[in-house]
């Protein structure tokens, strides 16, 4: 009897200490949320949120059972959602994206303000969460202009992604078309951005996501499949993230940084890996660990004793266990399925 009341109290704490995983994804069935087990990096309870149409990227907001995703439908849209105590998500309001094609939402560092990046038409806008968790109209927007020299990938602006600096004074903004990070004055009072000086990657680059260290910016190049590292906005090196040897077509997905600033991530499609870096004056490779088909978003936990990445061509999402001596990571457990996985975001 002793045994049994162990056993059975050691797997209560264990389910007590699962945390939600929220799951963006290119699909019809809309957003998908899971239970992950920080101690032995399991998952289970895969199972649709809301059903919405390819609501690809997700922001979960730090302290309001809130969560944001864009909504990749006729005309661009930004949908404020309800965590219910289920841990499903109830649609609250959609908002314009006040442009086409919307690939990314950030939340500014004092959870009042959404941003989003429309990658169509080369936008950005910002917008006001309200008391009652619906987001208001755009508070602000801006359109960028200019083209590169990829004759089909740069043929104007393609902004792809938002970011607060730590400090909130700013908003990085990742523009594929023209090869440049949008660097605006954020004010948290209004909402309002004013254009400063941006960061310039290498022609034909195509900078898509970055990872904002504690005076870096590392930004992710998807054409050339690199990282480009600034500091104090000046371009200190740019690295090759594809394996040595691999003359495939590939372009970079993701970057993600851990919080002791120690190791860098960054994953190819074509070349289905993840690129780990040692980071120190420079970006040193560690080496490149094989991932599922057409690896896109991927995330560490908030310990950053596991990597979580999404397949999107076979569905699948597959945990890894990370070596903390090395940064590189080895498969735990068997990789289980949702439709088009894209994006990841734990709620804590």
């Amino acid at each position: 009897m002793k045994k049994f009341w162990t056993v059975t109290l050691a797997a209560v704490m264990s389910l007590a200490a699962q945390q939600t995983v929220y799951i963006g994804t290119r699909s019809t069935e809309g957003i998908y949320r899971m239970q992950f087990d920080p101690a032995t990096g399991a998952i289970r309870d895969v199972k649709v949120a809301a059903k919405t149409l390819n609501p690809t990227f997700l922001a979960v907001h730090p302290t309001r059972p809130l969560v944001f995703a864009v909504v990749a439908a006729p005309e661009g849209k930004v949908g404020s959602f309800a965590v219910e105590p289920d841990g499903g998500l109830r649609l609250l309001n959609e908002v314009s994206s006040k442009g086409e094609g919307p690939a990314h939402v950030q939340i500014d560092r004092t959870g009042r303000w959404v941003s989003t990046a429309n990658f169509t038409s080369g936008s950005v806008a910002v917008y006001r969460i309200e008391a009652d968790g619906r987001l208001s109209g755009a508070v602000d927007s801006a359109q960028h202009a200019g083209k590169g020299p990829h004759a089909t990938r740069q043929t104007g602006p393609h902004a792809h992604s938002t970011y607060f600096s730590a400090d909130n004074k700013w908003m990085y903004a990742a523009d594929l078309g023209i090869d440049e990070v949008k660097v605006y004055g954020f004010d948290a009072r209004t909402g309002k951005l004013t254009a400063g000086s941006p960061l310039k990657t290498p022609a034909g680059a195509g900078p898509r996501h970055l990872a904002l260290g504690n005076k870096r910016v590392y930004v992710l190049n998807e054409i050339a499949s690199s990282v480009s590292v600034f500091e104090n906005g000046k371009l200190l090196e740019t690295v090759n993230a594809l394996p040595d040897g691999f003359t495939g077509a590939s372009s970079a997905a993701e970057v993600v940084i851990d919080k002791a600033e120690k190791y860098l991530y960054s994953s190819n499609r074509g070349a289905d890996t993840i690129a780990v870096f040692r980071i120190g004056a420079g970006l040193k490779k560690v080496g490149d660990v094989k991932v599922g088909p057409v690896p896109r978003g991927f995330v560490l936990s908030p310990d950053g004793k596991f990597l979580i990445a999404g397949s999107q061509t076979d569905s699948t999402i597959q945990v890894y266990r990370i070596d903390a001596k090395t940064g590189l990571f080895t498969a735990v457990g068997e990789a289980v399925k949702a439709n088009g996985p894209i994006c990841f975001r734990f709620r804590l």
